[in-house]
């Protein structure tokens, strides 16, 4: 991270578009972002990186967001990545078990415009 750098994001995504643009919209805010498309590619990321934020898809092939995060929680025990989850779904019971692990946001992405996720962003870090 660069002094004009506001915070280290590591994007879990699985849809590349939204990936793609979610890190177009971060980095053009000034965060420094790593793009990963499921939990397993985040969990080899985050072993070589130290993230100030997460932001979790939940629903991913290969290991979701639910497995991510247990798996995190249980390696990472002393990292302090702040961690957001998001979805398209309204996952209710995935939500509760995301919070029970954790997690300091959820939101839904098809209800955040590229402003709310800055503002989520912001808000959390």
């Amino acid at each position: 991270m660069t002094d004009t750098t506001l915070a280290n994001i590591l994007i879990v995504e699985d849809d590349k578009s939204l990936n793609e643009a979610y890190t177009m919209i971060l980095d053009t805010a000034g965060y420094d972002t790593t793009p990963a498309s499921d939990g397993i590619e985040a969990l080899s990321l985050v072993e070589d990186s130290n993230y100030d934020l997460i932001l979790l898809d939940l629903k991913m092939p290969n290991m979701d967001g639910i497995k991510f995060l247990k798996e995190y929680k249980k390696r990472y025990k002393n990292r302090q990545a702040k961690l957001v989850v998001f979805s398209n779904y309204d996952l209710q019971n995935e939500v509760k078990q995301a919070y029970e692990l954790g997690i300091d946001k959820y939101f839904l992405k098809s209800w955040a415009s590229p402003k709310d996720l800055l503002k989520i962003i912001e808000e959390v870090i």
